[in-house]
């Protein structure tokens, strides 16, 4: 099984005229998740299905990966991937749902953390950028600690 662990792209400042939970995308961080979901595609044939947190940012990098991978599963909201979410809840969704290749949209720090826990480097303190992705294979059923780290890409260098 691979999980593939996801920042969602940049969002917009936090401001008192809009609640954290609305936050949204910016079209600098549209533009550099979809060109950044293009080169993952020489390293992902195939997503059978996204979690994403429930956060409007979140959502919002999870239909473009959607739309370029063409998921058919769909998105699935998932709390466990708001920050404050425990790693143990990763995998025990992922062997629920039954699929081989899982896509997780989270937040930052979690997201770091998320990655080092579930590779068994518990003091490794990653910060990953937005629209960057990890990929995590499990031999059987993913099981914290036991997973290998097969790569983390940055997101594409866009000046746009």
């Amino acid at each position: 099984m691979n999980i593939y662990l996801i920042r969602h792209a940049e969002a917009e400042q936090t401001s008192d005229l809009k609640p954290h939970e609305q936050r949204e995308l910016t079209p600098k961080g549209i533009a550099i998740l979809k060109a950044s979901a293009d080169v993952w595609k020489n390293y992902i044939t195939n997503i059978d299905i996204i979690l994403s947190s429930p956060l409007k940012r979140a959502m919002q990098t999870a239909e473009i990966i959607s739309e370029v991978f063409d998921v058919k599963t769909g998105i699935m909201e998932d709390n466990s991937l708001l920050n404050g979410g425990q790693t143990e809840d990763i995998p025990n969704a992922a062997q629920s749902l039954g699929f081989n290749e899982l896509a997780m949209i989270g937040h930052q720090p979690d997201i770091g953390t998320h990655i080092s826990i579930l590779i068994g480097a518990n003091e490794l303190n990653c910060w990953i950028p937005p629209a960057a992705i990890a990929k995590i294979s499990f031999d059987g059923n993913p099981t914290v600690g036991k997973g290998k780290l097969e790569f983390l890409i940055p997101p594409v260098n866009n000046k746009g």
